[in-house]
């Protein structure tokens, strides 16, 4: 990118990006654990534990991605 001041700008809204996606990794783990009961570690709801479960692993996804970005940016910009 040719211009540096562009550059940071898009480096600032990803960070912001990463900071988002930490904090919706947190929140899924918190309901994750409230969807777990207590006696054996076993679901309440097995349908939506799965639901939370396949957007746990996509959210995942989308944070390393986030991350493999701003490493990439911060290549170009240095």
């Amino acid at each position: 990118m040719e211009n540096p001041k562009s550059l940071k700008e898009i480096i600032d809204q990803t960070k912001k990006i990463d900071e988002n996606n930490f904090n919706n990794l947190q929140y899924l783990n918190s309901i994750n654990m409230l969807l777990t009961s207590n006696d054996l570690g076993s679901t309440k709801d097995d349908n939506l534990s799965k639901k939370f479960e396949e957007l746990n692993s996509k959210m995942e996804d989308i944070s390393k991605l986030t991350s493999d970005l701003l490493e990439e940016l911060s290549r170009r910009h240095n």
